[in-house]
């Protein structure tokens, strides 16, 4: 089953203590790429969080937005001990020579004494636990949208596979009538050059020219590895794991084979074939460039 890479997940998680609310935004990458952002404070949590999404994600730009909102007795403003013992120890020594007390009120007031972060996110004591839950049920519901999505263009998919093997078994009888046709085309051909000369067409040489010319047209290798290509394209769908890159890869060899039997093929039926085809397999390209 393949899975889309654009998708959307968000959880959260709160009490009377703290809420964690977690949201997360996928889309299209040929590799993984991983951008978090979280308050301040939490900087150990975003290995766990990075270890989580490599674990479910393997391609695409994955966009995590992390807000964590302590309440009650957690909602405070920190204080930096060690700015307000240097301010004391100058202060104090200042009043030696002027006279005068040093307040703590005063103190406080001073600037970078109280931080101004809103709230003391180190007073939670199972914060990291909390912000690793909620993270991993953004993710199930994120994939969980993802699936979905793959599996609505893995039936578009199917669906146009369906087309090109119809246009393949088309040209397959169409082959052998495009022989005939150039065998009387050629004939006619010279029989009109010929009218009026005392030269008859030999029919042996007539037949060495069909044959060269039905060699340097043949097209059955082709469309037998592009049907091999459409086969394995079928199985990757089907499959478990990761499979975009896969998938693009083959639509490029797809590509690669259509090209070469509109080449060699003179015949415009299988021309007009041949343009369909390429339709379907520039739409594969499309979407397997949003399958994971």
């Amino acid at each position: 089953m393949i899975r889309s890479m654009t998708g959307y997940g968000a959880a959260e998680q709160a009490d009377d203590r703290v809420r964690v609310a977690v949201e997360i935004r996928t889309v299209n990458n040929k590799f993984l790429k991983i951008n978090q952002r979280s308050p301040e404070g939490l900087g150990a949590a975003e290995v766990t969080i990075e270890r989580i999404l490599r674990g479910s994600i393997s391609r695409g730009t994955v966009n995590l937005n992390l807000a964590v909102e302590p309440r009650g007795a957690a909602v405070r403003a920190p204080i930096n001990t060690d700015i307000l013992a240097a301010y004391r120890q100058d202060l104090e020594a200042a009043a030696k020579k002027v006279g005068g007390t040093v307040s703590l009120e005063a103190l406080l007031a001073l600037p970078g004494v109280v931080g101004s972060e809103r709230i003391l996110l180190t007073g939670i004591a199972d914060l990291p636990a909390r912000v690793e839950a909620v993270v991993a049920e953004a993710v199930r519901r994120l994939n969980r949208m993802r699936d979905v999505e793959g599996q609505a263009t893995a039936k578009d998919m199917r669906a146009s596979l369906d087309e090109m093997q119809q246009r393949i078994a088309t040209i397959q009888t169409r082959v052998p009538a495009v022989v005939q046709e150039y065998r009387e085309r050629l004939r006619q051909r010279v029989t009109e050059l010929l009218e009026g000369l005392e030269v008859a067409a030999d029919d042996q040489t007539l037949a060495r020219e069909v044959a060269f010319a039905a060699e340097r047209s043949d097209i059955n290798e082709e469309l037998a590895r592009l049907a091999s290509h459409i086969s394995q394209f079928r199985e990757l769908l089907d499959d478990s794991g990761p499979a975009g890159r896969k998938l693009e890869f083959l639509t490029q060899e797809m590509y690669r084979e259509v090209n070469t039997i509109g080449s060699k093929a003179s015949d415009a039926e299988i021309s007009r074939l041949v343009v369909d085809i390429k339709v379907g397999v520039d739409r594969l390209r499309e979407q397997s460039q949003n399958v994971e």
